[in-house]
């Protein structure tokens, strides 16, 4: 019914320009296609830009998530974006297993309001203090080298804050 439609709307915008195109299968399928490219775009062009850290917090910002690399400078794919707090790496939550001591920098894209900020902990946090804060990342802000923290690769938890 998606194709159908994409059609007639492909047909009815040529029709109006003065050409007609009757709805086939063909000019379904070739708008249909033509939809996934587009949609598929986006995610094509994070990756082969390979956006540093201030331009993925200019470009997603407040979208919600700590974004992490195993890269400096927020280089590649995030290896782990989570939402919420994630007290041990390595038991679950959306940093899990080889996420654990891996984290070269962040890009805090977390939405405003309270707690939009978040702390790092080398080892895990319990919420009575455990583990050793590494640092707080404000809202819309970077690290591009966690080694320039001293902390470079022990990064095992995090939690949203207010610093």
């Amino acid at each position: 019914m998606r194709t159908y439609k994409l059609a007639l709307a492909a047909a009815a915008a040529l029709a109006s320009a003065g050409a007609l195109v009757p709805a086939t299968t063909a000019a379904a399928d070739s708008a249909e296609t033509t939809a996934r490219a587009t949609a598929g775009t986006e995610v094509r062009d994070v990756s082969a830009q390979d956006l540093k850290c201030a331009a993925t917090v200019e470009r997603y910002g407040n979208t919600g998530t700590v974004n992490m690399y195993d890269r400096r400078n927020c280089a590649g794919s995030a290896m782990c974006k989570d939402y919420d707090n994630d007290s041990d790496y390595r038991r679950g939550g959306a940093c899990t297993g080889s996420d654990n001591n891996d984290t070269s920098s962040a890009a805090n894209l977390g939405w405003s309001g309270g707690n939009d900020d978040v702390r790092f902990y080398s080892g895990f946090y319990n919420g009575n203090g455990a583990g050793s804060a590494i640092g707080c990342l404000k809202r819309g802000d970077w690290w591009s080298d966690f080694d320039g923290l001293g902390a470079d690769n022990s990064v095992s938890s995090h939690r949203w804050v207010n610093c």
